[in-house]
């Protein structure tokens, strides 16, 4: 198995711990050798950029909503890129916004 397939699982498998939907699985990934094309809208870049980028791979502006509020709460900012939201004092570079991390739901 691939380390893709690792990371498919988990998310398969804590989406179910956490009461989420039942997500189907297969394994059979591959994994990248090298990375992709830089094509994630930098947070530097003016919105106009983020949209378009969205919409040339198919996404409507709610949707690429959805996808960074997800992204976001799922994976949190860095500090690096977020200077003004992620508390350093605490001994952490990336900020997460779940505040129900034990349970699978919309709340931030």
């Amino acid at each position: 198995y691939a380390v893709a397939d690792l990371i498919a699982i988990g998310a398969v498998l804590g989406a179910a711990s956490c009461g989420g939907p039942v997500i189907p699985y297969r394994a059979g990934r591959i994994d990248a050798s090298e990375a992709g094309p830089a094509t994630v809208p930098e947070p530097q870049q003016d919105l106009q950029s983020h949209i378009a980028s969205f919409q040339r791979q198919g996404f409507n502006q709610s949707e690429m909503i959805a996808l960074v509020a997800c992204g976001h709460t799922l994976g949190g900012v860095r500090s690096a890129d977020f200077p003004t939201i992620v508390d350093e004092s605490l001994g952490v570079d990336v900020a997460d916004f779940d505040s129900t991390v034990n349970v699978f739901d919309p709340t931030v």
